[in-house]
């Protein structure tokens, strides 16, 4: 256990950074501008994102099933795929930018948006090599880049505020921390930077990668088409609500998918080798531990959405009961499609079926276009991503029920309980002061905690003893670790 709270400590520092600046600069953002420029902020972030996750091949995790002897020539392939996708992508961003300005009604502030090709193109040269170091659950290096990065852009945001009281200043800002990413990884990590054009593992890293992109696709999509629709026919300042209200729910959410995440795909990575039937409790594991952790997630956003993000942002930014439910179970859904599956898949290297199953989520703009057109409604959006993420749901399963058959009743039995927890505190918020007033909030998600606590120490604590038998982490040669865990890639 002490192995475990040495190596997550790191990885957890790592996370809170990552996953606090979004939430501390739309504060700043929140407080600091007027409504219609908090949502041309969003429209921004929505457009910078959109490019990047439709594109996103994932490279550095193409680099965890090389063979260690190849890592150098494949970390120099990879850096040159990286480059090469950052000037067409950012080629594109440059001359979309007019058009994505006309769509919002933005028409004379299109150079805005062709500026973030330039954010992209610049990101293009990060270096790999910290980022590859998570397979040995090494991410000091990382948290180091990290920090710096994000310091300069929030120096920067603060100054440009101060100055212009504008999107000026986020624009400034987002070029400033590529910038400081960029000197960071490069003078911080422990190889040098270099490209190589003409090496067979770049062919193989882009096989790796391409399938990644239409999962980007899916990503992006379900991230941040619903910003565009919201801005397009509800206007700007409900725009500037949305941004705060999913940075509330999805920046921790992401916090969570990162830890897992990250933890997970190392620990398959370096189980490939063993015997015992260690892979599979693994995944057991995390089939009962993840919808768990989902069902204590959905319960902190009915019970504290109202109470912290008015707090927080600012009064204009209260929910009502219904956006609040429907946002809950949306976030529970999400969770639970994210991991086991996506590390599986990942490890394996079946990118295409994870881009499927990602990109089926996408149906949820549909359904967030036709409610809104339909009712009208701001609560319309969050009907709409729920009934995108149940189906995201049952595309991940069923991309994925060959592999997860053993571990699917475990999921199923977790995913149940949780779902029906979270059920019961929805209810209590429409009969009571759940929701709105701190003290009955904090009793009902301490009384739902508790319940959540004896179910996982029946059902997940079993399986993590046989998922994580004697050292924790790995056992055996590292490298040997390395070659068993090498695995050619489904194309």
């Amino acid at each position: 256990m002490m192995a475990f709270l040495a190596k997550g400590y790191s990885l957890f520092s790592l996370t809170v950074l990552e996953s606090t600046l979004p939430f501390v600069r739309m504060m700043i953002l929140s407080r600091a501008l007027p409504l219609r420029e908090l949502g041309f902020v969003s429209a921004l972030t929505a457009t910078l994102s959109t490019f990047e996750q439709m594109t996103d091949f994932a490279i550095y995790r193409f680099l965890f099933s090389v063979r260690r002897e190849k890592y150098e020539e494949a970390l120099a392939s990879a850096h040159t795929l990286s480059v090469l996708r950052g000037i067409v992508v950012g080629s594109l961003a440059v001359a979309a930018g007019p058009l994505i300005a006309r769509g919002l009604s933005l028409s004379e502030n299109w150079i805005d948006f062709s500026l973030l090709g330039l954010v992209i193109f610049i990101r293009s040269f990060d270096h790999l090599a910290p980022r590859v170091a998570e397979r040995d659950y090494r991410y000091g290096v990382q948290l180091k880049v990290s920090g710096i990065a994000y310091a300069a852009g929030l120096t920067t945001l603060l100054a440009g505020l101060l100055i212009t009281r504008s999107h000026v200043a986020f624009l400034a800002s987002i070029i400033v921390q590529s910038i400081a990413q960029i000197t960071a990884s490069h003078s911080l990590a422990d190889t040098p930077y270099r490209l190589k054009i003409r090496s067979p593992l770049l062919i193989q890293a882009f096989r790796f990668g391409y399938p990644l992109m239409f999962n980007g696709m899916g990503l992006a999509a379900t991230a941040q088409g619903d910003r565009f629709i919201v801005g397009a026919l509800l206007g700007l300042p409900a725009l500037g609500v949305y941004a705060v209200a999913t940075i509330a729910a999805y920046v921790p959410m992401g916090m969570l998918s990162r830890l897992t995440g990250t933890f997970l795909l190392a620990a398959l990575y370096n189980a490939s080798h063993l015997t015992n039937g260690v892979y599979e409790a693994r995944v057991r594991f995390a089939a009962r531990a993840v919808p768990i952790a989902a069902g204590l997630y959905a319960l902190g956003i009915v019970t504290l959405m109202n109470v912290v993000v008015p707090l927080v942002f600012g009064r204009q930014f209260h929910l009502s009961r219904e956006a609040v439910a429907l946002l809950a179970v949306a976030c529970f859904f999400r969770i639970v499609r994210g991991d086991p599956f996506t590390s599986m898949l990942t490890h394996e290297g079946r990118t295409r079926r994870l881009a499927v199953a990602n990109l089926s989520s996408t149906s949820a703009l549909l359904f967030e276009l036709a409610l809104i057109l339909i009712f009208n409604t701001f609560e319309s959006v969050f009907a709409g991503r729920l009934l995108g993420e149940a189906i995201g749901v049952g595309a991940i399963l069923f991309v994925t029920l060959g592999h997860f058959r053993r571990a699917l009743p475990d999921w199923i039995g977790s995913a149940t309980f949780s779902l029906a927890v979270v059920g019961g505190a929805i209810a209590l918020s429409f009969m009571t002061s759940v929701g709105d007033r701190p003290i009955a909030s904090f009793m009902t998600l301490i009384g739902c905690f508790a319940i959540f606590a004896l179910y996982a120490a029946r059902y997940a604590l079993p399986h993590f003893r046989s998922a994580f038998p004697g050292k924790l982490l790995v056992s055996g040669d590292p490298a040997a670790a390395g070659d068993a865990a090498a695995k050619s890639v489904e194309v």
